[in-house]
């Protein structure tokens, strides 16, 4: 039962984790019109709060083994739920970016220490517990427009970072307060990366890159093709309803057949980002949803299988960072594209990105 309980508390942090995150994209005609900015300084609002959370995931992992899991996680969730609510007296762009690399950092603090955890916890059956804890990204992303596009057109975009800040930080009391025990290493923390996670770590890289570019310019690129602000956040919350059956199926299936799960799901992710580009149909949606998501518990899984006891949150945390090197980059870089390009053109960028981070983990089968 007390397992149960963590993996509930800890899986809500991840989703409000990703709603604070993600309320951008969903936000971002409002606050382009608001700022007077262009796609670029949106792509830049991701960036700055994703180079910090990378920044932080090694250091994340090795505070976690050390001092406690529990207690890192805890202090990301109030960290990020305080630093978010600044949003509300920002009162220019660039006060905006700083706030968010303030929640990029605190952000950080998560992922690590508690993909860490719940391997230690659940052992033999991680593959399914970190597939129900992956859950956060397709559920934080898809009630992430639900919150805060009814409250932006009510009140204003800033007021629903406040809302969303008091929601978060509720969770973190309740993991406080709930579970007493902590998890960390026994004896040395070995802050070593093994060599074995390499290939891995620059497919996550690229895959992280298509994905988060996905997630940001989602909505703009389907108001213009024609879409209302309004629609366009439904099909984004339906692309990230579909992903949470395909968080908790990927789990299952790494835990049923290990690493060609990896390799299958880059190579779907491929296929239906092109074929989304080409038509914008609701069938397409659902399959992009069920496998995009599929790959953070499956890389996960895969994550700590490549760990030892005594450095695994610093793997988790190695392999993480450079996903989100990649996340950095991958929105600004699509962002200035799409100011140059056009969308169609612009966007292409991610099925190239999920093709090459196939090959990656092709390469790392046969090398490992």
């Amino acid at each position: 039962m007390k397992e149960i309980l963590l993996l509930s508390l800890i899986s809500l942090g991840w989703i409000f984790n990703y709603s604070h995150r993600m309320a951008i994209p969903a936000l971002a005609p409002l606050i382009r019109e608001d700022l007077g900015i262009g796609n670029a300084e949106i792509g830049l609002l991701m960036t700055s709060l994703l180079l910090p959370y990378a920044l932080i995931q090694v250091p994340a992992g090795y505070l976690g083994d050390r001092f406690g899991r529990k207690k890192m996680v805890v202090l990301s969730i109030i960290g990020y739920s305080l630093s978010s609510a600044l949003i509300f007296i920002a009162r220019d762009y660039w006060e905006l970016v700083g706030i968010r690399a303030l929640y990029g950092f605190f952000a950080g603090l998560y992922y690590a220490p508690a993909t860490a955890l719940i391997s230690e916890v659940f052992k033999n059956r991680k593959g399914s517990a970190l597939g129900i804890f992956m859950i956060g990204p397709p559920i934080g992303s898809g009630i992430a427009p639900l919150i805060v596009v009814p409250i932006a057109l009510t009140f204003n975009w800033r007021t629903s970072f406040l809302v969303l800040s008091f929601i978060s930080a509720i969770v973190g009391v309740l993991l406080f307060l709930a579970i007493r025990e902590d998890w960390k290493s026994e004896g040395r923390v070995n802050f070593s990366i093994p060599k074995g996670v390499m290939l891995l770590s620059l497919a996550n890289f690229l895959g992280m890159s298509a994905f988060f570019a996905v997630l940001t310019f989602l909505v703009s690129f389907l108001v213009d093709r024609g879409m209302s602000v309004e629609k366009a956040g439904l099909a984004f919350s339906l692309l990230s309803t579909f992903g949470i059956l395909g968080s908790i199926l990927g789990g299952f299936i790494y835990d049923r057949i290990g690493k060609r799960s990896v390799l299958l799901a880059y190579l779907l992710n491929s296929l239906f980002t092109l074929l989304i580009l080409a038509d914008q149909n609701t069938i397409i949606l659902v399959l992009l949803g069920l496998t995009i998501y599929s790959v953070g518990g499956i890389v996960t899984a895969y994550t700590a299988e490549k760990a030892r006891k005594d450095n695994l949150g610093v793997v988790m945390g190695f392999v993480n960072m450079m996903g989100f090197f990649g996340a950095t980059v991958g929105p600004y870089a699509v962002g200035v594209m799409i100011d140059s390009l056009g969308y169609s053109k612009a966007l292409l960028f991610v099925p190239i990105s999920y093709l090459l981070a196939a090959i990656l983990i092709f390469l790392d089968e046969k090398l490992h």
